[in-house]
C-alpha cells in the first residue's frame, strides 16, 4: 500500500503485544477486527473436538482475521502467537476505506457472493479432519439442507438430486461405506426417503455433529 495509506492505518490501529502460545483471538469470537502481524509468527488452528488442526502460519506483514470482511459471523479458527508477537488491530471499516476507498458494507456483500462459499469449504474440510464417516456425512447433509433444502412437514426436502457416489465424493469415502451409513441414518430416521427424494431431519442430525469446543 502507499505510504499515506500505511500512515493512516497506523494512526487508526491499536498495537497488541501477545506472548508466545497466548491467543490473539479465540475460535467462536465475534469477527469484528482485522489484524496485521508486525513482528513474530502466529498460527491459525481449528479446534476439532479434542484435536487441533493447524491451518497455517502467519508471518510479519500479513493481514489476517479476514472473516471480519464477510457478513457478521464468528471466528471459525483460533489464532495464537507461535512466537512473541506484535499485532496491529484495526476496525474492518477503517481497513477497507483506507486500502480500497469503498464502504465496507459493499465489499462484504461482494465477498459473500464470490469467495464466501470457498471460505465455507475451507472451514468444512478443516472440521472433517479426525472425524469418522458418520460425523462427516451428518455434517455434509446438514450443509446440503441449509443450501438446497425446502421446509417439509417431515424435515428439509433436498431440491438437488445426489447419488450415493456424489455423497461419497463429498465426504471422502467409498460409495459402499457411504451407502451403509445412509442406510443406518434411514433406520435411525434422521433421513427419510420419499421415492427418489431425500428428506433430512436436521434436529436429529445436529445430535450427531455437536459443535466443536472453544478452548
Amino acid at each position: 500500500m502507499r505510504e499515506d495509506q500505511a500512515l493512516k492505518l497506523a494512526s487508526e490501529a491499536s498495537a497488541l503485544k501477545v506472548p508466545r502460545d497466548s491467543p490473539i483471538f479465540q475460535q467462536g469470537d465475534a469477527s469484528s477486527k482485522v489484524y496485521i502481524l508486525l513482528t513474530g509468527v502466529a498460527k491459525l488452528c481449528y479446534v476439532n473436538r479434542d484435536q487441533r488442526v493447524l491451518v497455517g502460519l502467519v508471518g510479519p506483514g500479513e493481514v489476517f482475521g479476514l472473516s471480519s470482511l464477510l457478513p457478521p459471523t464468528t471466528r471459525p479458527f483460533r489464532c495464537e502467537a507461535f512466537t512473541d508477537c506484535t499485532v496491529a488491530v484495526v476496525k474492518p471499516e477503517t481497513f477497507v476505506d483506507t486500502v480500497l476507498g469503498i464502504p465496507a458494507e459493499r465489499l462484504s456483500l461482494v465477498l459473500d457472493v464470490t469467495v464466501g462459499r470457498w471460505w465455507g469449504m475451507l472451514v468444512r474440510y478443516a472440521n472433517f479432519v479426525g472425524l469418522g464417516l458418520r460425523e462427516r456425512l451428518a455434517g455434509a447433509l446438514l450443509e446440503l439442507a441449509a443450501k438446497f433444502g425446502v421446509r417439509d412437514s417431515r424435515g428439509m426436502l433436498l431440491t438437488v438430486k445426489l447419488t450415493h457416489a456424489d455423497l461419497a465424493e463429498l465426504v471422502g469415502a467409498s460409495r459402499q461405506r457411504t451407502t451403509e451409513q445412509l442406510n443406518d441414518f434411514e433406520r435411525e430416521q434422521v433421513i427419510i426417503r420419499d421415492g427418489r427424494r431425500l428428506i433430512i431431519v436436521p434436529e436429529k442430525l445436529y445430535g450427531l455433529v455437536p459443535p466443536p469446543p472453544v478452548d
